[in-house]
């Protein structure tokens, strides 16, 4: 009996040994097990608490870039303008011979030196030199002994009242050459070689004569979206800008979005009334038209592709815009922002259609005008018209099933 108990007591041992050890592998198994579990469920709450804090960043980030769009959208979209009727329109902007006198003067202080005007505008070869308030002056009044004295409405007095708003520092009417040093070769490579189309959209107005005479400075050929307008003045401007290699574009006849957009035979009626009247005044035929707002607009109640399946039918082209300057966003530029907003743009694209404006209200947009041309022709850009042959850039861009397909 004695030497059966150890080996009850061995074995008692043994059977208690494999129950802990029975246990252990048990417990171990349960925190492999338990372990996983818990280090996912750590895991996702982490994940969703970095989820709620990129949301939150998000939010503010879409807040801050909303109120910096809210002044300016630079690529593609501009605020809507207010216009009268066209017949308003046109009365507004009439000219008589006496006004006509008068706007030479301003032509002269916009687009040529001292020395040219005092020789009755024999500008050939000259170089610019900035006009000072006093220079501009004598010239005025030695204008004034050879024509009738004009209005207190004149396009001078507009000038010298806008030019005292902007103070002294902007008394200088036009060229901002003298704020441009010669071009750097790091920025000539921003340029060179790129396709550079100018647009000027609702003209004619006072400033298309001098908007012209800039462009005939530097040998430049842009393009003109216009609206309708028949005094005498515009007439004469519609006319010039085909005779000077300039193309002509339709903008719409009125520009009064709720008419125009009202319905497709609304805006087919206004589209045959600027067209016929381009027609009429200047012998052409032209087939590029911008839609006013641009086709992304979100004016119109009638969806836009109504009016593109309709001009694709007409054989007419439609151009928006991928640079702007920022003359209709409802801030008031100074012309070296212009300038650099257009310059800015066009240095992100191998193709840039710049949308410009011309209008009574624009003065700062002919300002910024010497500058940028004078840049980008030192630059080596190249600078085009538009025509029905080149590449459009569109906001809204219909399939050819889109276009066939009513």
């Amino acid at each position: 009996m004695d030497n059966g108990r150890p080996e009850t007591e061995n074995t008692l041992r043994r059977k208690r040994r494999i129950k802990h050890l029975k246990n252990a592998i048990i417990i171990i198994i349960i925190i492999c097990l338990l372990l996983p579990t818990l280090l996912c469920v750590i895991l996702f709450g982490k994940i969703y608490s970095l989820e709620r804090k990129i949301d939150i960043l998000t939010e503010k980030q879409v807040g801050m870039e909303e109120k910096s769009g809210e002044a300016f959208e630079k690529n593609l979209y501009y605020q809507a303008e207010d216009y009268s009727s066209s017949l308003e329109e046109s009365e507004k902007n009439s000219y008589n011979e006496e006004e006509m006198s008068a706007g030479s003067s301003l032509d002269t202080s916009l687009t040529r030196n001292d020395s040219a005007s005092n020789s009755g505008g024999n500008s050939a070869g000259s170089k610019e030199a900035i006009i000072s308030p006093a220079a501009a002056k004598d010239n005025e009044e030695q204008s004034n002994k050879k024509t009738t004295e004009v209005s207190s409405g004149s396009k001078e007095d507009a000038l010298n009242a806008d030019e005292k708003e902007q103070g002294a520092q902007d008394k200088k009417p036009v060229s901002l050459k003298d704020t441009r040093k010669n071009i750097d070769e790091q920025e000539r490579k921003k340029y060179e070689g790129k396709e550079v189309y100018l647009t000027f959209d609702d003209g004619p107005s006072g400033y298309t004569d001098d908007i012209l005479n800039i462009l005939d400075k530097y040998h430049v050929k842009a393009t003109f979206f216009v609206i309708g307008k028949t005094d005498e003045q515009s007439k004469k401007s519609y006319k010039r800008i085909v005779e000077e290699g300039h193309s002509i574009g339709m903008h719409s006849y009125s520009h009064d979005y709720d008419q125009i957009y009202k319905s497709l035979k609304a805006f087919e009626s206004d589209y045959k009334r600027i067209r016929q009247l381009i027609y009429e005044t200047t012998g052409l035929e032209t087939d590029i038209y911008r839609f006013p707002g641009g086709s992304g607009n979100e004016v119109s109640s009638t969806d836009m592709s109504v009016f593109i399946r309709y001009l694709n039918k007409e054989n007419v082209v439609y151009y928006d815009w991928n640079v702007a300057s920022g003359d209709a966003t409802g801030v008031n530029y100074k012309p070296e922002q212009l300038c650099d907003n257009i310059l800015e743009g066009i240095a992100d694209h191998t193709r840039s259609i710049v949308l410009m404006h011309d209008t009574d209200a624009k003065l700062n947009t002919v300002r910024s005008l010497d500058s940028l041309l004078s840049t980008l022709t030192e630059s080596g850009a190249k600078l085009l018209a538009l025509n029905d042959t080149v590449k459009p850039i569109q906001q809204v861009k219909l399939s050819s099933s889109e276009l066939y397909n009513k």
